[in-house]
């Protein structure tokens, strides 16, 4: 028992220096704002990503905060531990990239909060360039707002309205349907760009349908 005692005291790590540490922070600071940019900006999801992309740069720095804490104590690393045992998240990840970008802003907090603020960088820049150069979210730069579209419509017009939608905004995705005798319920979540027209889709919208009921809200409600 005395032995496990004094392995616990031990200081396993030299601490760095407040300078370091505040040195580290502040390119931390830097690099998780831009991550959160660039997937607000060139980001493919549809679903609440301007909400997601706001929370990055927290989710990074509270990762360096307690990556700068635990790591030259053992004994604060089980501590650790044991609390996260008993955190439960249950927010949920509805798209794959979400998940992409939340584990690169934890590894960011990690690489600074660990003493590897270059080589941080550099990987860090060398993904973002990647996924830029790459196409995975070429086409998406221009996207200015989301809304989720609620329309009621004619079951035989559906596919009509579907084309409709596609030729007036930038991006759309099939969310919700829900059917009601001869009539459906859907729910789209589109992206458009600034120079959007909304009137020009409401009178697009009533062409394909004379009967058809719709209401647009901003995205990020949970359906």
């Amino acid at each position: 028992m005395q032995n496990i005692n004094d392995l616990l005291s031990i200081e396993q790590f030299a601490q760095q220096s407040i300078s370091v540490v505040l040195i580290n922070l502040f390119l931390c600071m830097i690099l998780v704002s831009f991550v959160g940019w660039f997937y607000k900006k060139f980001s493919r999801s549809l679903g609440g990503k301007t909400h997601v992309g706001a929370i990055l740069p927290l989710i990074g720095l509270t990762v360096f905060m307690v990556i700068t804490v635990v790591k030259s104590s053992l004994a604060l690393s089980l501590g650790l531990v044991g609390a996260l045992s008993i955190v439960r998240f249950r927010t949920p990840i509805k798209e794959p990239e979400e998940l992409g970008y939340l584990f690169l802003t934890i590894a960011i907090g990690l690489g600074f909060g660990a003493g590897f603020s270059m080589t941080t960088v550099i990987i860090t820049s060398a993904i973002l360039a990647y996924l830029y150069f790459a196409g995975t979210t070429k086409g998406t730069s221009k996207i200015d707002g989301e809304y989720t579209l609620l329309i009621k419509l004619s079951q035989d017009k559906f596919s009509e309205v579907s084309e409709t939608i596609s030729s007036n905004v930038n991006a759309y995705k099939l969310i919700r349907t829900e059917n009601n005798g001869n009539k459906v319920n859907a729910y789209f979540n589109i992206s458009v760009k600034e120079d959007f027209n909304l009137q020009e889709l409401i009178n697009d919208l009533k062409d394909s349908d004379n009967d058809i009921e719709f209401n647009m809200v901003e995205s990020g409600v949970n359906w």
